[in-house]
Formats: structure tokens, C-alpha cells, sequence
């Protein structure tokens, strides 16, 4: 789950970077605006309640249907419901425990992270805007020869 919740960081901070790298007179109403549609680590810590509710009512769903209808012929002798919770945490007592600490620790994280990118975000329009301007110049020296 935090290799997908890094990984979706880091594909909005690359979707970002054409839209950081415009003109100012096109584009400066996005750029003011870019700061402020990142959410705050408040939010996202804010978050972390509500997915641990959500996660305990998927791990909730039984499954054990779905697992005999998969094959038939195989049908496991297993009491009661087989949920996704009972199935995930059969060899570890401490799963929920475990679970917990990875929900909340991920979101402290994140929240950690989006505060970094906010505060980071105006040097990194000031490196894309050199960078963009430097390929321009590359672009008008080369027509000079």
C-alpha cells in the first residue's frame, strides 16, 4: 500500500511539471492556484480514520463462496465465514495490529510529503522555468549557424 500511495505521489509531482513549466502570462492563474490544490498534511492525517474503517469493512466481505465456486472440487474444511480478514491474518496474530500501524504510519507520511511539496513547489516552478528557458535559447542558438 505505500509503495502505491509513493508511487501515486510521484506521477502527480511528473503530471505537474509541463503545466509548472509555462509562460507566466498564460498560465499564471494556474500557477497561483497549484499550492493551494494540494491538500494539507491536517487533511490527509485527518484521513487515516476513515480508511482504517474502510479496510476493516472490506477485510469483513466473506469470501468463502467465491473461494468454492474458484474450484469445487477442492473445498477447504474451514468453520464459519471466510473473510478476507480471517483468510489475511490465519498465520499472524498481529495482523490487525500491524494493519493499523500501516494505515495510520502511511498517512503520516503522506501528510509529511504533500507539506514538503507545498513548501518545495515554488523552487521547483523556478527550476522548470530556467530549464525551459534554457532549452529555449539552446533552440534559438542553433538557428544563428
Amino acid at each position: 500500500m505505500r509503495k502505491l500511495l509513493i508511487a501515486t505521489a510521484a506521477a502527480s509531482i511528473l503530471a505537474a511539471g509541463p503545466a509548472l513549466a509555462q509562460d507566466d502570462y498564460y498560465y499564471e492563474d494556474d500557477r497561483a492556484g497549484f499550492e493551494d490544490a494540494l491538500p494539507a498534511g491536517e487533511e490527509i492525517e485527518a484521513m487515516a480514520p476513515m480508511l482504517d474503517r474502510m479496510t476493516g469493512a472490506l477485510l469483513d466481505v466473506d469470501v468463502g463462496p467465491v473461494i468454492d465456486a474458484a474450484n469445487p472440487y477442492r473445498r477447504q474444511s474451514w468453520r464459519g465465514r471466510r473473510t478476507l480478514g480471517d483468510l489475511a491474518g490465519r498465520d499472524d496474530p498481529y495482523f490487525d495490529l500491524r494493519l493499523r500501524e500501516s494505515i495510520y504510519g502511511t498517512t503520516a507520511g503522506m501528510a509529511r510529503m504533500m507539506d514538503a511539496l507545498a513548501a518545495a513547489a515554488p523552487a521547483m516552478r523556478r527550476s522548470l522555468r530556467e530549464m525551459e528557458r534554457a532549452v529555449q535559447d539552446s533552440r534559438h542558438g542553433d538557428r544563428d549557424d
